[in-house]
């Protein structure tokens, strides 16, 4: 009984069947649950070997998004295609999408090889293989992601991020309509995290299917992606290359999450007269010079606005350098982190805590004054009540 309904499955599945391979086309797409939008006018365009990664907090809507492409979920609005063709109404099974689920999902009883080609092995699979094709294909995923010498083990005697592989390679193995993984390297070791990134992007860019790679990692998202999709509260906030995300984020909400560590945004105050001041936070003021006024004081409102600080643009100085120089901002210095190739050092002006990036020999310490020197070129505006970017 079992075989006939195997056969009968496979004999009706190609009148419906996604090809492999194409264009994913995405309007609109929303999804709610009761009164919460968990994904709300989402469109977006995946081409053929493209990689996009989709980022951003907890709850941003990443996994709804996964669930809809791979019709786990009904959207409320919107509609998907591939290659033109409607991909939103076909059943789950007839799409073809390789999901990689953030819980892995695997068969307790099967080996690391068993579950790595169990796609290969599935009813909609069945004549497409051959017994030669499924091993070498099991084989350069497990080669790829380093599990090809446990591939006899059961997911019991895998360590948590060895099972994350396995589920990855049961996602690579297959020749789908289009990859979707969901945080695939998320909970690995940072040496083999670094690995894979290149590794996988490598790989994935040479295969006629675009994919979606899901990832609350801004830096991991920059690193593999062609182009990025910011997510927050279900709403896209910015979609862009990585270089344009990075240099010019649409807002307050991006450029807190993009970077390494990511970008300070400041609240402070100008005011003009004989000399120009600037005040941060609850009250601490200092000069700043006239180009840095006029080049900030245009976008803001009623004297108010917000900085957009990077941390590699900023430096640390002794508070004695020169401390009536414009520019420089007093600070008290408030952790110190030692990161091997450069320092992170927070310091604390007005109840705000600002993030630089020293060089890997520093001696600030933790309580000692100094002085916070800004570079008017490298600063960012943005809207003190919307968040949007004004200047760049």
């Amino acid at each position: 009984m079992l075989s006939r309904l195997r056969r009968s499955a496979t004999a009706a599945l190609p009148q419906y069947m996604a090809q492999a391979g194409g264009s994913l086309r995405i309007e609109g797409l929303g999804k709610r649950f009761g009164a919460l939008a968990a994904l709300d006018g989402l469109s977006l365009t995946l081409g053929e070997g493209e990689v996009v990664s989709v980022t951003g907090p907890s709850g941003a809507g990443k996994s709804t998004l996964a669930r809809l492409v791979s019709g786990l979920e009904r959207p409320s609005a919107g509609e998907i295609h591939l290659n033109g063709a409607d991909f939103g109404t076909l059943p789950t099974q007839a799409r073809r999408v390789s999901h990689m689920f953030e819980s892995y999902a695997l068969y307790p009883t099967r080996t690391v090889a068993e579950n790595v080609m169990s796609p290969l092995n599935a009813p909609t699979s069945l004549g497409r293989w051959t017994a030669e094709d499924k091993r070498l294909r099991s084989d350069e995923v497990l080669a790829l992601t380093e599990m090809g010498h446990l591939r006899d083990r059961l997911p019991s005697q895998l360590s948590g991020g060895q099972k994350q592989r396995v589920a990855l390679c049961r996602a690579l193995v297959q020749d789908p309509s289009v990859f979707v993984l969901d945080e695939p390297i998320g909970h690995l070791d940072a040496k083999l995290r670094h690995k894979l990134r290149g590794d996988i992007r490598r790989r994935q860019k040479r295969l006629p299917q675009g994919t979606l790679w899901l990832t609350p990692d801004g830096i991991e998202a920059m690193a593999v992606a062609d182009r990025m999709v910011v997510l927050v509260d279900g709403v896209v906030q910015q979609i862009g290359t990585p270089d344009d995300v990075f240099a010019k984020p649409a807002n307050v909400r991006v450029a807190r999450l993009i970077g390494d560590p990511a970008m300070n945004v400041v609240g402070v105050r100008l005011t003009g007269g004989g000399r120009p001041m600037l005040t941060i936070g609850d009250g601490v003021a200092a000069p700043v010079s006239q180009d840095f006024f006029n080049r900030i004081a245009p976008h803001a409102r009623d004297g108010r606005v917000s900085l957009g600080l990077r941390p590699s643009m900023l430096r640390v100085v002794p508070a004695d350098a020169a401390p009536d120089v414009a520019d420089r901002l007093p600070v008290t210095v408030y952790a110190v982190e030692p990161l091997g190739k450069f320092t992170l050092v927070s310091v604390e002006a007005g109840g705000e805590r600002i993030r630089v990036k020293t060089a890997a020999d520093s001696t600030w310490r933790p309580g000692q004054p100094v002085l916070l020197a800004l570079d008017a070129a490298a600063v960012l505006c943005f809207d003190a009540e919307s968040g949007a970017l004004l200047m760049s």
